[in-house]
């Protein structure tokens, strides 16, 4: 697992799946001081490489005839998470644009690049609580469309308008991948799902309003 978040991945879901998995890291890093706090939420101990066989197997044993701890954590859904974390979310995706060569041809202030984003947000959560089958007639957002007939206004192209959408999904995912430790992984997946079909469906309305305005 060369990737810094795969073990607590790995440990996180294991603990959701059964609670009362024991569950022992054995790593190779010693210095895991930024990690251990985040991990040991999950896990029930943390051994460090090297390590006699001897002291490992009783450690093993010591820790199955106690049983796992209590978890230490409450897990957190994914529509919880974004509302939380909406204007950290926003603030990232907002630093990204910044730095897109094509976007920044079109200079706004930044209450003007992130005047949809709000409401946007707002309409993520209510999609992640009030659930729908995938491949549904998506909900209308006046919202929506109304940003697509500003963006045009602004002289965005369409490239852009796509470029600025894919970033927000980039920025929406890198705030679960942050708070991967307190996410409640039976629901993960299916939120995922619905965050990208809400994101896509508002940007295929917003690029409606944006062909309207311009012919």
């Amino acid at each position: 697992m060369p990737g810094a978040g795969d073990g607590l991945t790995v440990v996180s879901a294991m603990r959701h799946a059964n609670p009362r998995t024991v569950t022992i890291i054995f790593s190779g890093y010693p210095d895991m001081k930024e990690a251990a706090a985040a991990i040991l939420l999950h896990a029930d101990e943390i051994l460090v490489k090297p390590l006699a066989p001897d002291i490992l197997i009783q450690t093993i044993r010591d820790r199955m005839s106690k049983g796992a701890g209590k978890p230490q954590y409450a897990a957190v859904n994914v529509a919880n998470i974004l509302e939380q974390n909406a204007q950290a979310t926003i603030e990232e995706w907002f630093l990204r644009v910044e730095m897109a060569p094509l976007i920044i041809t079109v200079p706004l202030e930044p209450k003007e690049r992130c005047a949809h984003l709000p409401q946007l947000f707002r309409d993520l959560v209510f999609r992640l609580r009030n659930p729908q089958e995938l491949g549904t007639l998506a909900r209308i957002s006046p919202s929506a469309s109304k940003h697509g007939m500003l963006r045009r206004e602004q002289g965005y192209s369409a490239a852009m308008m796509v470029e600025e959408s894919r970033m927000l999904q980039v920025s929406i995912f890198q705030t679960l991948q942050n708070n991967l430790h307190r996410v409640d992984f039976s629901l993960l997946l299916v939120g995922v799902m619905a965050i990208a079909d809400e994101v896509d469906s508002q940007l295929a309305q917003a690029m409606s309003s944006y062909i309207l305005e311009s012919r």
